[in-house]
């Protein structure tokens, strides 16, 4: 006859209770004082990434600590004041297939050593299903790292992916030897970047069919790309190219340079001549501006 397992009830609830524990759980839904939005959150046992995958648009201002969200075929919005500090081996923020993230002026900060603060991604092989992103302030920081090379802020990649940044604070992350490594913006696979404005702390990359398109008045020397944008903010970084990527250099019609942007200085005076398309650059935070509880959350994650 064979053998039959009793359980006791204590040990009968210590199985169940590892049963739960295997299960996903999934967590309130947070609406706003206009019940004009709802942010549901899908998260897994001891991961804390929320899941946001229903093609809705969500809002918020919060404040995050070691939380971070996964966006596929759907809209983020972050609002003034919304903080993001990412869980651990997690960018602050992924967007997969056909995602848009929208950031008005918010601290978006990695806190992991090597993920970026942001993921912008196709996630497939058509334009088809492209991400896209317009920034128009805050801040974007990979995370600090005491073992290896700071995290990355802005990473881009994928067919027909873009992103737009009219402002903000773009900071890669510190690394083991208390040095700025990780890169400001990084853009791999078909995707393109448009910088209208904001300030750029450490280097950029861009890879393999991808482009970095700067509007304003700037020279090239080598890999340094130094000059001014339309609404006076200076620019000085370093952009890195590999596998056939591009950097670009537009003028804008509303703004007269001393010397026309170019690969090498002209040393002749020049309005710019090519117009572009009107623009809407929303609220543009200057880096100065960008709030003591933002550095306070960069400093806290620095030190987890």
């Amino acid at each position: 006859m064979p053998a039959v397992l009793r359980l006791t009830s204590s040990a009968a609830a210590a199985v169940l209770t590892l049963l739960l524990l295997s299960v996903r759980s999934v967590s309130s839904v947070l609406v706003d004082d206009n019940n004009d939005f709802t942010l549901e959150r899908s998260l897994q046992l001891n991961s804390n990434v929320t899941i946001l995958n229903d093609g809705a648009v969500h809002t918020t201002n919060e404040k995050f600590y070691r939380k971070s969200f996964h966006v596929r075929n759907t809209t983020l919005i972050l609002e003034n004041g919304g903080e993001i500090v990412a869980a651990e081996d997690w960018p602050g923020i992924r967007l997969v297939t056909s995602s848009t993230f929208n950031m008005k002026n918010g601290g978006i900060v990695q806190g992991w050593q090597d993920t970026p603060a942001v993921e912008l991604h196709n996630g497939q092989s058509s334009d088809d299903t492209a991400s896209f992103a317009d920034i128009y302030g805050g801040a974007i920081i990979g995370g600090k790292s005491v073992d290896g090379v700071g995290g990355d802020a802005f990473y881009v990649h994928g067919f027909g992916t873009k992103a737009n940044i009219f402002g903000g604070l773009f900071m890669g992350g510190i690394g083991q030897d208390d040095n700025m490594e990780g890169l400001s913006i990084i853009v791999q696979n078909f995707a393109s970047v448009h910088i209208y404005s904001g300030s750029f702390q450490g280097e950029m990359e861009v890879g393999k069919g991808s482009n970095i398109i700067f509007y304003g008045c700037f020279l090239q020397y080598g890999a340094t790309i130094t000059g001014e944008f339309v609404d006076g903010t200076q620019l000085d970084v370093v952009v890195k190219t590999k596998n056939d990527g591009k950097v670009s250099l537009i003028a804008v019609s509303e703004q007269e340079c001393d010397t026309q942007p170019s690969m090498q200085p002209t040393g002749f005076p020049t309005i710019s001549p090519r117009p572009t398309p009107a623009v809407s650059y929303g609220k543009m935070m200057r880096p100065s501006l960008v709030s003591a509880s933002i550095l306070l959350t960069v400093l806290l994650a620095g030190l987890s």
